[in-house]
Formats: C-alpha cells, sequence, structure tokens
C-alpha cells in the first residue's frame, strides 16, 4: 500500500491562502495591538500574523499599496512609528517655537 503525501509549499503559515480579507484582518488586529501600522522594515523582517513582505508584493505590489487598500494611510518614506512628521512650528523670524510656547 502507497500512500502519497502532498506538500504545500505554496500555503502560508496561517495555515491557508492569504487573501485581501485575510490581510485586512490581520492589519486591524496590528493596529488594534500596536496602535500604528508595520513600518516596511518590520514587514522585511517578518511580522508575527502578518503576511511575508514577498506575499504583499505578490498581492498589492509594494507595502503602501497594501495600506492604502485597507483604509490605512501610509507613512512618508523614513517616517518612523512614534514620531510625527510634520514641520515644527516657528516664529515670525523663522527661529523654532518650543510647543508649549506656541499652545499658551
Amino acid at each position: 500500500m502507497v500512500v502519497l503525501v502532498r506538500l504545500r509549499t505554496h500555503w502560508s503559515k496561517a495555515g491557508s491562502r492569504w487573501t485581501h480579507e485575510l490581510v485586512g484582518y490581520a492589519l486591524d488586529r496590528f493596529h488594534a495591538r500596536n496602535l500604528r501600522t508595520p513600518t516596511v522594515r518590520e514587514l522585511r523582517a517578518g511580522v508575527p500574523g502578518l503576511p511575508s513582505h514577498s506575499t504583499i508584493c505578490r498581492l498589492y505590489g509594494n507595502p503602501s499599496a497594501m495600506l492604502r487598500a485597507h483604509g490605512y494611510r501610509p507613512r512618508r518614506r523614513g517616517g518612523q512609528p512614534g514620531h510625527p512628521c510634520c514641520a515644527p512650528s516657528r516664529d515670525e523670524r523663522g527661529r523654532i517655537v518650543a510647543r508649549a510656547a506656541v499652545v499658551a
């Protein structure tokens, strides 16, 4: 008796293929836990619970397109989580003003 075992080399670690709905759910879970979206560096290194970078590129083209497709705003190039991507406030002479001085 011969038993053939079929290897699933094209399946994800999640146990099934990544669909757009599953990717959206995984992004929502990541966002709920971390209060931010994953960076490209994190996606390339591998984030538990999210598809691999190559899977993202196969489905969407790039990570920014994936974020846009699911209603998230991608960061600007070089934008870091936890750091504002806005210009500092300046006074009339062009000097940077502390945020506490701007609010008062």
